[in-house]
């Protein structure tokens, strides 16, 4: 014999189905969230570092080190600048020269003969030649060159010096250019280097002492 149902089948089965639908609803609502959280954010379970990693990719790939433009090439000096310098005793020999020829072209005999060591030989016929000289022509340009200079000693030294020399006849106002070669001794006397003694040089070598 059938036992008859319990009145209250029919509501704990409704109750049943709000359950299951209250579950499901839920359940979607947790999915929708979950969607819209990826959407935003990205997947969850990518940490933060991972996201600032991930946002800061493109510019670090943006700063990679760049490689440095190949250096150009050195020029070598020019024949200017790869001159050797003149040595000290070579700039003092030419101030004492360069004196000279500023005094001849100025005709100042005081200055020139101070540029004389007093062991110069014959230094007083010596003046005389030079005043003579000034009486018949005019220095319109005087060029040295030095060479073959050396050094005897901290106060002795001598030198090859090539005057080129350019005047005028004050009679007739003929110019001249010559150019004369003189072997000449410096002494230093008192601290400044002067003249003591000094050969002429001739078109084939040969020396003559200078008056």
């Amino acid at each position: 014999m059938a036992r008859p149902k319990s009145p209250s089948s029919p509501v704990q089965a409704h109750l049943k189905r709000l359950w299951i639908h209250g579950f499901l609803a839920g359940f979607g609502v947790v999915v929708a969230i979950l969607l819209i959280w990826f959407l935003i954010w990205g997947w969850p379970s990518i940490s933060g570092k991972g996201q600032e990693e991930a946002k800061l990719a493109p510019y670090q790939a943006s700063t990679l080190p760049v490689a440095p433009p190949a250096a150009s090439p050195v020029l070598p000096p020019s024949p200017q600048a790869a001159a050797k310098p003149p040595s000290a005793l070579e700039a003092q020999l030419a101030a004492v020269l360069a004196k000279l020829g500023e005094a001849n072209q100025k005709k100042d005999l005081h200055q020139l003969l101070s540029l004389y060591s007093p062991a110069f030989p014959d230094l007083p016929h010596k003046a005389q030649e030079i005043s003579r000289s000034w009486k018949s022509f005019d220095y319109l340009g005087l060029r040295f060159k030095l060479a073959e200079i050396s050094s005897q000693g901290p106060d002795s030294a001598s030198a090859r010096v090539t005057w080129e020399i350019k005047t005028r006849q004050r009679q007739t106002g003929a110019i001249k250019d010559s150019t004369k070669t003189f072997l000449v001794q410096f002494s230093r006397d008192s601290g400044q280097w002067r003249i003591k003694s000094l050969e002429k040089v001739g078109k084939l070598g040969e020396r003559d002492k200078a008056s």
